[in-house]
């Protein structure tokens, strides 16, 4: 007997098709599926002229859905002809609360790149119970926030337990990167350490007296928590197999990322997780953080913030050149230390632009993971992450699509 998504008119429908990464994520589908080889997906947006017109142009005439991200009723019937939904509309925080909401209440699959891990809590303590009862699988951080380091540990943690039979003491990452921001990740992160998202709306969250990462499916506390130690200026090796360390951006996402994974796959009990960029040598390390300085000047005096929003910084929609990001790339060293010492290693890696080019296939392969091989995950619903539902299908459609990953 075939299941309520089997009979949806898509496999798969791009919410925030439009914006910057949307329309990556609709040429990656358009070039990669096509119409015609047995996926069935659609774009969405609030704006019907731009859907048209991007359908045409980028998306070799696929259906195209109209629904503003506070249009209940638009949202609702979009939702209800998809097997999955993948959204690249954020802030999340701003746009994506009703949208998760509607598919968990649902019953339909979701996948989004968001990298607010606040906004991640509020959805976990308000909508998990909500997905599990519904068994829809609402996976966050399918993008560069958070696959490469969330996936990675996840491997790291297998290899550990089938070799050794041990539990995960600790996580490493270097993070070796070529990337550039979009107008829509500064506006995310600006909105983060400045706007409205964060202040006094998250409220759930705090109603379950723990971190809302740790929840697990019995509804309680999971016993199995992690500890961020990222570095958070330098860190010189003093090993010659290993790269000198800096602070990384994005590393307090990933390490919240792999909490939530740890918290419903058990990897360890008290996980310490450590991440930073990584140079060759340490000037280029220096060099780094003294830029980073520089820009947090400009970016915590609002005078000069507004100027650089203003003049210098991409607006939302913008972003890289398809040529800067075929420069990019991301190797991501992973470093498992066991409870008895073993250690084991691998390497992921990304050869263009992480940041968003990938994260538009990253996405889109994590979506259809869902919709086309839905009934081999494990598992069942809840607010989860990629290392918790996708997993090992994931890590292969991603090694068929580009990525390259290997234990060493």
């Amino acid at each position: 007997m075939s299941s309520p998504k089997a009979k949806k008119k898509y496999d798969l429908v791009l919410y925030g098709a439009t914006g910057f990464t949307g329309v990556l994520a609709t040429k990656y589908l358009a070039a990669t599926y096509g119409q015609k080889l047995g996926v069935k997906w659609a774009i969405a947006g609030r704006s019907a002229e731009k859907l048209k017109k991007l359908s045409a142009e980028h998306g070799g005439g696929c259906d195209f859905l109209v629904a503003d991200a506070a249009d209940e009723d638009a949202i609702i019937k979009m939702v209800k002809q998809t097997k999955v939904i993948a959204s690249t509309a954020g802030p999340f925080a701003r746009y994506g609360t009703l949208l998760l909401a509607t598919c968990a209440k649902l019953g339909t699959d979701y996948c989004d790149i968001t990298g607010e891990t606040n906004w991640v809590r509020e959805m976990i303590a308000k909508y998990d119970n909500v997905a599990r009862a519904t068994k829809a699988r609402i996976v966050v951080h399918c993008g560069h926030d958070s696959i490469p380091w969330d996936l990675s540990a996840y491997l790291l943690a297998s290899k550990l337990k089938k070799d050794t039979g041990e539990e995960v003491a600790k996580l490493d990452f270097y993070d070796d990167i070529k990337s550039a921001p979009s107008g829509g990740t500064l506006e995310t992160a600006f909105g983060i350490m400045f706007g409205k998202e964060n202040r006094g709306k998250f409220t759930e969250q705090k109603k379950l007296g723990f971190d809302a990462l740790l929840l697990n499916a019995s509804g309680g506390k999971s016993e199995y928590g992690l500890k961020a130690r990222n570095v958070d200026l330098l860190k010189f090796s003093n090993k010659k197999a290993l790269p000198h360390r800096s602070f990384f951006f994005m590393a307090p996402v990933n390490a919240n990322a792999v909490k939530r994974s740890n918290a419903l796959n058990k990897y360890g009990p008290s996980i310490k997780y450590v991440e930073g960029q990584s140079f060759t040598s340490r000037l280029g390390a220096i060099l780094y953080v003294l830029s980073w300085a520089i820009y947090g000047v400009f970016v915590y005096i609002a005078p000069l913030r507004f100027l650089m929003r203003k003049f210098f910084l991409p607006k939302p929609g913008q972003g890289p050149s398809e040529e800067y990001m075929d420069s990019g790339h991301l190797n991501v060293l992973g470093v498992c230390t066991g409870t008895s010492g073993t250690t084991v290693k691998s390497m992921m890696s990304f050869s263009v632009d992480p940041g968003y080019k990938d994260t538009a296939r990253m996405l889109v392969e994590s979506a259809l993971v869902l919709a086309l091989e839905g009934e081999k995950v494990e598992g069942g619903g809840g607010v989860l992450t990629p290392g918790a539902c996708q997993k090992d299908l994931l890590l292969e459609r991603l090694k068929e699509t580009g990525t390259v990953f290997k234990y060493f």
